[in-house]
């Protein structure tokens, strides 16, 4: 038993080495990307919808403007201005010209301003002669014959840019007393914004003072209601909308300049069927900012609609996506940032009502890192690299002790090598144990035996009786013979010492 105990406690203590190795084989510094600099781009859009009057949201509608009217007889001539801003900056070829026509019968243009280039904003301005334009509305009518009481004529505005065309048409309607104007002088598309503005130049009169006539201004109303994040917009009651976009930069030291350079771009997406991408801004800021600019959202709502009406395809939800592009550069004591924050928002059309993402704001983290060496701070076991060397070599040390006390204790308790003739003996009463007796000679005729099995052996040996000889008195021994001629085999029963009966004893 003391032998597998030495066995075992050696077993544990060679299991436990490995620990032991792998332990002290644990590195004490590891490398780590040690954070020098913390930073943090925060962006945040808002934007207000400023709605048309409506029985939803504000008091009914007003009736358009009527279209403001001239007498003819004291007109001269009329001096226009069309002035046009671009959605996106780029060159652009301008013209002007007039639609002579009767609706359905002839039809006459007139170059008013020939091809002119242009790169931004730009006015161009040029006059109409009424007396002119009616003569050759006579010359027309008479060559055909055929007269009309009120005579049409549009005039025209065509711009074309790198992308986008921009189209607005201006009727007047001609007669013998009166010249009549449309009222509707700045169309929004797309593409930009157009705007006409005109004198009526006057002959001599005694009815007006002045000697020039200017359209009527747009009535004015207090009246306004809006939309602010959250809510549902109904396209058609759109009248325009307005948008801000919040930017700024912390860091962790503080950054000891921060450059940023924005631009703001508007992508219409009709569910992958098409798309198109304007510029609405470029500007360079220094630090933080906000920069506040109008979508033209109805231009794109109108957009969305002449495509659809062109191409005959819809998609099941189109989208306006407003993208913010910020580059920065933020000087630190730890370096140059220089970064790109990208945030976006999503207005999803379906139908006619626009809902924009409820989320307006982004944060994008970063740092400044380095790569160092740190003491370990991994855990082994829930152990630290120095409890787990401390544990392994005191469970080491302990295993080995108990393997060197084992072992001493069976070298001690292990019994005295015997000597060839004791290994002889043993093995011969291993081996005839069955048939053989143990025997002492008392004396040359007198052997005694060590127990009744013995003398039992014996006469089954010999063939011969036991004989038992009764004690003569209470202390006497019983005694058992076996017979061989003069040799005799003796086996003694004795008794206790005090005890009257009889216990087997061995003599």
């Amino acid at each position: 038993m003391r032998g597998w105990l030495a066995v075992i406690s050696l077993a544990v203590f060679v299991a436990s080495l490995p620990w032991l190795f792998m332990a002290w084989g644990l590195p004490d510094r590891v490398g780590q990307d040690v954070t020098l600099l913390s930073y943090e781009h925060e962006g945040r859009f808002d934007y207000m919808v400023h709605l048309k009057p409506s029985d939803l949201f504000g008091p009914p509608p007003e009736q358009p403007p009527p279209n403001p009217k001239y007498p003819a007889e004291i007109i001269d001539s009329i001096d226009f201005a069309f002035s046009y801003s671009p959605a996106e900056p780029g060159p652009e070829v301008a013209r002007i010209y007039a639609v002579l026509e009767n609706p359905g019968l002839w039809r006459k243009n007139i170059e008013l301003v020939p091809d002119t280039s242009a790169d931004g904003d730009f006015t161009l301005r040029f006059s109409l002669d009424i007396g002119e334009v009616q003569q050759l509305f006579d010359e027309v009518e008479e060559e055909l014959k055929i007269t009309s009481s009120t005579r049409n004529l549009t005039l025209v505005a065509n711009v074309t840019g790198s992308k986008e065309q921009f189209v607005h048409q201006l009727p007047i309607k001609l007669s013998k007393s009166l010249i009549e104007v449309a009222a509707n002088l700045r169309p929004t598309q797309a593409s930009g914004v157009g705007e006409f503005d005109y004198a009526v130049n006057l002959k001599e009169n005694s009815i007006f003072d002045s000697r020039t006539l200017k359209p009527p201004p747009a009535p004015e109303t207090s009246w306004s209601a809006t939309q602010k994040p959250g809510e549902v917009i109904f396209t058609r009651l759109v009248n325009r909308m307005d948008a801000t976009f919040y930017y700024q930069f912390k860091s962790d030291p503080p950054a000891s300049k921060v450059t940023t350079d924005v631009t703001i771009t508007a992508v219409l997406d009709a569910t992958g069927l098409w798309s198109k991408k304007f510029s609405i801004l470029t500007a360079s800021k220094g630090g933080d900012f906000d920069i506040s600019f109008p979508v033209e959202l109805t231009g794109y709502l109108e957009l969305f609609d002449t495509v659809r009406a062109q191409t005959g395809a819809s998609g099941e939800s189109n989208t306006v996506t407003i993208s913010a592009d910020v580059h920065t550069l933020a000087e630190t004591p730890l370096g140059l940032i220089e970064e790109t924050f990208g945030q976006a928002m999503v207005g999803t059309l379906r139908g006619n009502v626009l809902d924009w993402d409820k989320e307006l704001a982004k944060s994008q983290p970063g740092s400044i890192k380095e790569a160092r060496l740190v003491p370990n701070p991994n855990k082994y076991l829930v152990f630290s690299v120095a409890g787990a060397r401390i544990l392994s070599t005191a469970l080491a040390g302990i295993f080995l002790l108990c393997f060197v006390a084992s072992l001493v204790l069976y070298v001690r308790s292990r019994p005295a090598e015997l000597s060839w003739i004791e290994k002889e003996v043993a093995r011969a009463k291993k081996k005839y144990g069955g048939i053989m007796a143990e025997a002492t000679i008392e004396d040359d005729k007198t052997l005694s035996v060590g127990s009744m099995q013995d003398l039992l052996r014996v006469a089954s040996e010999l063939g011969k009786p036991i004989m038992h000889q009764a004690p003569a008195g209470p202390r006497e021994p019983h005694a058992y013979y076996v017979f061989d001629g003069a040799t005799r085999y003796r086996y003694v029963l004795r008794g206790k010492q005090g005890d009257g009966g009889g216990t087997e004893q061995r003599q």
